[in-house]
């Protein structure tokens, strides 16, 4: 969440604090949904069918949304990022965090709640330390100019004790502060002095997945929705046709022993005047069939994800270069994104390094990014190999 204020002054106050939890506990209704989709957790899990408990209510998952996220953090940073002309010192930093899994874990973030926040700390052996915080715990203050200037950020989360409220830490860019919020959002009651960190910047970094910080499986969500009720209604359809009624027709005088001795001997006698038949629903399966492809193919064309199942059927690499070219888009606008967010991490950890001194200067360290997906190389536009 971020919160633009006019008067910085302001962002410190109690009041000011306790009114940013309390939106951001509001907006966390939907990044929990996000969330609840990425782990399968599907609305159609809630399905109930009132007035008949006996009829078939399969609720089956066919989690795209774990898919499109997966698939874009594992293209953009599933090779991890390389640092050239990085200072040994810095690259050491860099391991000590393990920075391909903290990458992995941020775009993950960015995929599914649409932005995702990175805390710098000082551990007990004097390093810089840095981890992903999770988006419903982040509270991000910018100033209220065209540079949007990070002023400072609020973590809340719950105490380790149920019910006993919330953990909240406000970061500026000189010190940090440890507060207690009461159970009723109410009453906010700091539990430590203000504790300098010398990062000399807040220390924190903002990676949006875009402008408006949505998720990358968001606006595909009804589209889920429809693709897990029609595979879902499918085999309610099946179950039901297998436990179908029998209609016996003009055998009025039947009586439930017949019907239990039918069932033993496995035999019907009727006459000429009667007949025997089940009741059951007719079924298009080829519009179905053609209704579930129809929604694949929309999400995966929405969400900029190729054909997974069929991609290793593709005749070429052009053919698959085309076929990965929304892909691709997505692709660069994350890494401009992650770009940004990395300069501005070099920097902070530039800044707390550089009180020792012997620690060349941030700016002139390229971030290179390689896509993880493997493509022929020796293959020419024309489409034929020459290798």
């Amino acid at each position: 969440m971020v919160i633009r204020v006019e008067r910085p002054e302001d962002a410190r106050t109690g009041a000011f604090i306790v009114d940013a939890i309390q939106k951001k506990f509001a907006e966390n209704f939907r990044l929990q949904r996000l969330q609840n989709y990425y782990e399968g957790k599907h609305d159609i899990l809630l399905r109930v069918f009132r007035g008949d408990p006996d009829k078939p209510n399969n609720k089956i998952v066919v989690n795209y949304c774990r898919v499109i996220a997966d698939f874009l953090t594992a293209y953009l940073v599933g090779v991890p990022i390389q640092y050239s002309n990085a200072p040994s010192k810095l690259l050491e930093v860099i391991e000590y965090n393990d920075g391909a899994d903290t990458d992995t874990e941020l775009v993950t973030q960015m995929n599914i709640m649409g932005f995702g926040t990175e805390l710098f700390w000082t551990d007990e052996f004097s390093m810089p330390r840095y981890t992903p915080i999770d988006p419903r715990e982040s509270i991000v203050i910018i100033d209220d100019t065209v540079e949007e200037t990070i002023i400072q950020y609020i973590r809340v989360f719950p105490t380790a004790e149920q019910g006993k409220g919330y953990n909240v830490f406000v970061y500026t860019d000189k010190d940090y502060q440890q507060y207690h919020l009461s159970e009723s959002v109410g009453e906010l009651t700091a539990v430590s002095e203000l504790i300098p960190h010398y990062y000399l910047d807040v220390p924190i970094v903002l990676y949006e997945n875009n402008k408006e910080k949505l998720g990358s499986f968001e606006g595909i969500m009804s589209l889920q929705d429809a693709l897990n009720k029609l595979v879902s209604d499918e085999l309610n359809d099946f179950e039901g046709f297998v436990d179908a009624f029998l209609v016996l027709e003009g055998m009025q005088a039947t009586q439930p022993e017949d019907i239990d001795n039918m069932r033993l001997q496995r035999v019907i006698m009727t006459d000429p005047t009667s007949k025997a038949y089940w009741l059951t629903k007719n079924v298009n399966n080829t519009h179905i069939k053609d209704l579930k492809a129809s929604l694949e193919r929309s999400i995966r064309e929405m969400a900029n994800i190729p054909d997974i199942e069929n991609i290793g059927a593709l005749s070429s690499g052009t053919a698959l270069r085309f076929k990965l070219i929304p892909t691709e888009i997505q692709a660069s606008k994350q890494e401009r994104i992650l770009k940004k967010g990395i300069q501005r991490k070099l920097e902070l950890l530039y800044n707390i390094m550089s009180i020792g001194g012997g620690v060349e200067d941030y700016t002139a360290i390229d971030v290179e990014f390689e896509r993880n997906f493997v493509i022929e190389e020796t293959e020419n536009m024309d489409g034929v190999n020459h290798a």
